[in-house]
């Protein structure tokens, strides 16, 4: 999609957590969200030292694809196709990603861990730029905030046969990488804290409670001008693990456990 710089629009919505637990009656006034990222500040890091995701992708094709993640609390991750894989991965020693992807993903975890009791301002401009390697940093919009589309980017648009859309680059970089972030740090609860609340700052991402499978959820969709097409993570409502991510043509399903990397290693997970 071809996507129009936004503008100063209104201030960041900065939501204080609460205490209490989901569903809790002394915070039955606040938002679903809200609740949850309360909750979640007052939870301690699990033990182990990684991230076991079981990643289960369904193609709008019909194709399937299921997969297995290891994200290690040092920033190291392993991926392999099978469960019964991931250990050699780990025995190695070394971690599969690029070095500027690793470091990319680190900042993001980091931003979303500021943004769970933190500046949340400072912590999107951080997870809107944690991919970025340039110079010149681009410019943080408001969360929301669009400007009407120039000329030049509708007479682009027609010669190229795109679509042009009135849309917020911060917006759509905080979604995406948030939504990284999520997966990649889900073992920790400020993590997923951090990740609710830059989400729930942004208007155009709506929040739905549901059940799912027998377990409460809810769902967060974005859309524009975030992204030009609906997209949706769903968190369960307890823990706020991520539990589905679907976009135009695929949905992802996540698994998510603790582990150590000793007994990943060791074939005893």
């Amino acid at each position: 999609m071809a996507l129009a710089a936004g503008g100063a629009g209104v201030p960041a919505r900065s939501p204080a957590p609460g205490l209490a637990a989901p569903g809790s009656s002394a915070t039955t006034e606040q938002s679903p969200v809200v609740r949850l990222v309360g909750h979640l500040t007052t939870l301690q890091q699990p033990e182990g030292d990684a991230t076991l995701i079981s990643r289960s992708q369904a193609y709008t094709d019909g194709k399937k694809v299921d997969v297995w993640d290891l994200h290690a609390d040092n920033g190291d991750y392993f991926f392999a196709r099978t469960r019964a894989g991931l250990p050699a991965r780990v025995e190695k020693g070394r971690s599969q990603l690029d070095p500027a992807d690793e470091a990319g993903r680190e900042r993001a975890v980091a931003a979303a861990k500021l943004a769970a009791r933190g500046d949340l301002n400072e912590a999107r401009k951080r997870m809107a730029r944690a991919f970025f390697t340039g110079d010149n940093p681009p410019p943080i919009e408001a969360p929301g905030a669009v400007k009407p589309l120039s000329e030049a980017a509708k007479i682009k648009a027609k010669a190229t046969g795109t679509k042009a859309v009135a849309g917020n680059y911060t917006d759509n970089w905080v979604w995406n990488t948030s939504v990284d972030a999520l997966r990649d740090g889900a073992g920790d609860p400020a993590v997923r804290a951090g990740v609710l609340r830059l989400l729930d700052q942004m208007p155009e991402i709506k929040v739905e409670e549901g059940a799912l499978e027998g377990r409460r959820v809810l769902t967060l969709t974005a859309g524009a001008p975030a992204v030009d097409s609906p997209e949706s993570v769903i968190v369960d409502a307890g823990s706020g693990m991520p539990v589905k991510y679907t976009t135009t043509f695929v949905t992802t399903t996540y698994t998510v456990t603790r582990v150590t990397l000793a007994d990943v290693a060791a074939g005893k997970f």
